[in-house]
């Protein structure tokens, strides 16, 4: 079972490695590029990153009160790391398509 883990993340290093490449390729449509930028709009735009703030301080807030629970803490941590993970996933993914418009 770990052999076939160990195929995945090396397919999937190889995909990444090769991502540049078909970007310069120009393989989307132009048609699709209007659709790909509006779905972009609707991940990056303000409405999710005002959503994205509010749950991390309702976790925050959910810290403070259950410090002592030790299953709730793990939890909330868990939650907070998503959110900043999203968060940054959203500011590399602005940096990218920034880049690659140019």
């Amino acid at each position: 079972m770990k052999i076939s883990q160990l195929k995945i993340v090396f397919l999937m290093l190889l995909l990444f490695a090769a991502a540049p490449l078909f970007a310069q390729a120009d393989i989307v449509p132009p048609g699709l590029t209007s659709v790909m930028t509006s779905v972009r709009n609707v991940f990056t735009g303000p409405i999710v990153k005002i959503i994205l703030t509010c749950c991390l301080a309702g976790c925050a807030i959910a810290y403070g009160f259950n410090k002592d629970n030790e299953k709730m803490k793990r939890n909330i941590i868990a939650i907070a790391v998503a959110i900043v993970i999203i968060v940054g996933a959203t500011f590399i993914v602005d940096l990218l398509w920034d880049a690659s418009q140019a």
